[in-house]
């Protein structure tokens, strides 16, 4: 099934195999500028997926699966050879996260389903090597993480040539919160897991509504908000929390970081509702948004909006009875 294709460039019969070539480049080097770029390639490496979505969208099926497949083939030999084997999972977990979203978009999948599943495949595949890996060090693995990590923070910090009473305190403290930041890697990675999802859902939906293509009918992200029965895990972490043991209070805040993850995109979904109907300018809408992303106290207040959404509705989404 051809994909009309809008304001993109017509490719001629037989320029799909160009295509291809390019979008498996493209995710093998996405992913690669992770390890070969400092900062930004973390950014770009994110966007491992995309590439794999828009072929899938595109192309449809069978031809397109040649992108994750050969991507995954061509990635994990170059990782081989550039003794980064440790990281085929990582790539193997995005490209997989591409094939979901890509076929979800194909399959008329709602919003939630395709970031839920495609997040779900990327949490299962770390979750087995997770356990692999505990089997391995015979339960050792939390003390050996915990261990790399003091490491990682007492080299950073020598790096930095800065030798103060400031910088020995802080090291000091950082190297004290390593067991809690450990235990609470769970609920970072779903939520880190959860917002790579997100953006890559972005980029296929602006390719859909460039291309026009008719199975891409979504709802509009700017109506979006979660189930309302989420509210009631958030209490149930907040619980946790307070109670007075240990393990329990972990598991609290693993939950809350998740659902803090969630009512942030639903905030974020409210805060681009009033931009769209106050018809804000675009460079406005970007200082916002680079605020809400990368501001402590502004994402949590975000979050916040969204979850109080639940009972105040600021979008007047739900229609009172008359």
């Amino acid at each position: 099934m051809n994909v009309p294709h809008g304001n993109l460039p017509v490719f001629r019969p037989g320029s799909a195999g160009k295509e291809f070539f390019f979008q498996i480049v493209l995710t093998v080097a996405l992913f690669l500028s992770i390890s070969f770029v400092p900062l930004a390639g973390f950014f770009a490496g994110v966007l491992t997926p995309s590439p794999v979505s828009l072929a899938i969208i595109r192309r449809g099926f069978p031809s397109a699966w040649l992108v994750p497949g050969c991507a995954a083939l061509a990635g994990s030999l170059s990782l081989y050879f550039l003794n980064l084997s440790g990281n085929i999972p990582y790539l193997l977990s995005l490209i997989g996260m591409g094939a979901v979203m890509g076929y979800g978009f194909r399959s008329k999948w709602p919003t939630e389903r395709i970031v839920g599943l495609s997040s779900l495949l990327v949490i299962g595949i770390a979750a087995l090597f997770a356990i692999l890996a505990l089997i391995e060090t015979k339960g050792g693995l939390v003390s050996l993480i915990e261990q790399d990590l003091r490491e990682t923070i007492s080299a950073t910090l020598k790096q930095l040539g800065v030798s103060s009473v400031e910088t020995l305190e802080m090291e000091k403290n950082l190297l004290e919160s390593v067991p809690l930041i450990v235990r609470i890697i769970p609920g970072m990675l779903i939520s880190g897991t959860i917002l790579i999802s997100w953006l890559n859902l972005l980029i296929s939906r602006r390719y859909c509504r460039m291309a026009a293509a008719e199975y891409c009918d979504f709802d509009r992200l700017t109506l979006w908000k979660t189930p309302e029965f989420f509210v009631w895990l958030v209490i149930a972490g907040g619980l946790m929390i307070i109670l007075p043991v240990g393990d329990l209070r972990l598991s609290g805040i693993n939950v809350v970081v998740v659902m803090g993850t969630l009512y942030f995109l639903q905030g974020l979904a409210i805060v681009a509702f009033f931009f769209e109907r106050w018809k804000m300018p675009f460079f406005i809408k970007g200082f916002v948004y680079a605020v809400l992303f990368l501001q402590q106290f502004a994402s949590m207040v975000i979050a916040a909006l969204g979850l109080f959404d639940v009972w105040f509705d600021f979008r007047k989404l739900v229609k009172k009875p008359a």
